[in-house]
């Protein structure tokens, strides 16, 4: 640690009349538990690595955000509610983040973006999109139609009409379907 950063960390802890500390370190490779939303950071004055920084900042009714940095990242770090407490404050590089507003939450990544409401699904990657709710699929419910079409018979006088003339144009829809939506 140099001197500039030590009389930083002096002249902060001097303005607060509890302690606190703020740090800057690396993010340790693995080190991202997902389901406790934490990490684990090696300190760039290298002391001993800091284990158990809480990603969340998620208030007591469920509402807010968590960040996830990227292996490596450097990232800035404090603690809150006094020693030991250490929260992710900034990070250079994210690999996802969630946030979180009543039922809905978002859950972004660097190849997608979800949306979910209640049982109300949204996801759009770089190369497809999703649409479903509890019960149904915008991708299932466009492919049975299609379906449907190419077997559509009609009672006619002379008996029943065969399948429609085109149904090469209804199975390449199907196709041209699979290369937008997912189920």
């Amino acid at each position: 640690m140099n001197k500039n950063t030590a009389k930083i960390k002096t002249g902060i802890r001097s303005l607060v009349g509890n302690y606190y500390e703020i740090t800057s370190g690396t993010v340790i490779a693995g080190s991202t538990d997902t389901s406790a939303y934490t990490i684990s950071v090696q300190p760039s004055d290298d002391s001993d690595p800091i284990e158990g920084i809480m990603l969340n900042t998620i208030t007591e009714n469920g509402n807010g955000y968590i960040l996830f940095p990227a292996d490596g990242s450097n990232v800035v770090i404090g603690t809150v509610d006094g020693e030991g407490e250490w929260i992710l404050i900034k990070a250079s590089e994210l690999d996802k983040t969630i946030v979180t507003i009543g039922n809905v939450q978002y859950e972004i990544d660097n190849n997608q973006v979800n949306i979910k409401n209640g049982n109300v699904l949204f996801s759009v990657s770089d190369s497809l999109f999703k649409m479903n709710t509890s019960s149904e699929s915008l991708f299932q419910l466009l492919k049975d139609c299609f379906t449907y079409i190419t077997e559509l018979t009609v009672p006619t006088p002379s008996g029943t009409s065969s399948i429609p003339v085109n149904v090469a144009d209804f199975n390449n829809l199907i196709t041209r379907l699979n290369n937008l939506l997912t189920s």
